[in-house]
């Protein structure tokens, strides 16, 4: 009995952070149907106030339910220079970069290098956090590896190298900075709290932008189906996605969060045909089998 409850416990990060990479998957879909009509820091903007309303609700729901109040985190100037860093790489170089990526190379070569995510996430776990990552962790994050590359090996036909890979290399690079950098916050800094001043933080990098491509808006010439992307973006990808993350990431090796990265874009497929209609393939399907046994591969065993 014991021994399940510690398997159950070992294994609730893992479930959080796959959890985020579902959600956060759904951005490509949905970020498609936003951009009809509305400029991109325009989206980004809104897509951050909304989640940062929704996290500042979600934070006065949990002080107002508590019996005792919450005590004040005070966070350093390193702390906030951390969460700053974090609002750059994961709002402002990873959405800017993907998006100029894609917009000349094309989703086959985006695919390739989102699948490189839980390999750079790895070696940046052995730089910065001085992780030797076990044998089974490698191997769930090159079973992970494989599996997106077979999930996204059917789309636009093969892929070759072009100079906007840069664009794509420096999208991975920024997220995956992103996902691991909370490592180096405050334990006593919560999930929610963590999310909050990340996502203000991105709101500020962006919002100078979104004021400039604000004139290039025709609010009656988008359709309602943009807005309600963006609102889908906001509340339930941004702010449900950065605390499912940042509360698995805190108790989790960057090797088992390196894997569980692998449920990006084969969550991005799979949301493709829900909203889309898109059938996917029998590759596509074979690599979402593939993903789900690696991050089983790199997750705790329990005992």
């Amino acid at each position: 009995m014991r021994s399940s409850v510690q398997q159950g416990a070992s294994l609730r990060p893992v479930l959080d952070m796959s959890l985020a990479m579902v959600l956060v998957g759904a951005t490509a879909p949905l970020g498609e149907l936003a951009l009809r009509g509305i400029p991109l820091f325009v989206v980004l903007a809104a897509r951050l106030f909304l989640a940062g309303a929704a996290l500042w609700l979600l934070d006065r729901a949990r002080r107002t339910g508590a019996s005792l109040p919450y005590p004040p985190v005070r966070l350093s100037p390193r702390h906030w220079a951390v969460l700053g860093f974090q609002a750059l790489c994961g709002v402002v170089v990873f959405n800017c970069c993907l998006w100029l990526g894609m917009e000349t190379a094309g989703p086959a070569a985006a695919g390739v290098f989102t699948s490189a995510t839980p390999a750079v996430m790895v070696l940046l776990g052995a730089v910065f956090f001085r992780e030797r990552p076990s044998g089974r962790a490698l191997a769930g994050v090159v079973l992970a590896v494989a599996g997106v590359l077979a999930a996204r090996g059917g789309e636009a036909g093969p892929w070759r190298p072009a100079p906007a890979d840069l664009w794509l290399l420096a999208a991975v690079a920024g997220e995956s900075l992103f996902l691991l950098a909370l490592k180096w916050l405050p334990r006593e800094l919560s999930p929610l709290d963590a999310a909050r001043r990340v996502t203000w933080l991105g709101l500020a990098w962006v919002l100078p932008l979104a004021f400039v491509q604000a004139g290039d808006l025709r609010p009656g010439q988008v359709g309602a189906s943009a807005w309600l992307a963006v609102a889908v973006l906001g509340v339930l990808v941004t702010a449900g996605g950065y605390v499912l993350w940042f509360r698995g990431v805190g108790r989790s090796r960057p090797s088992q969060a390196a894997a569980v990265t692998g449920l990006l874009p084969v969550s991005a497929v799979l949301c493709a045909w829900a909203l889309t209609g898109e059938t996917p393939e029998a590759s596509q399907l074979a690599g979402c089998l593939a993903v789900g046994a690696g991050i089983l591969l790199a997750s705790p065993r329990g005992g």
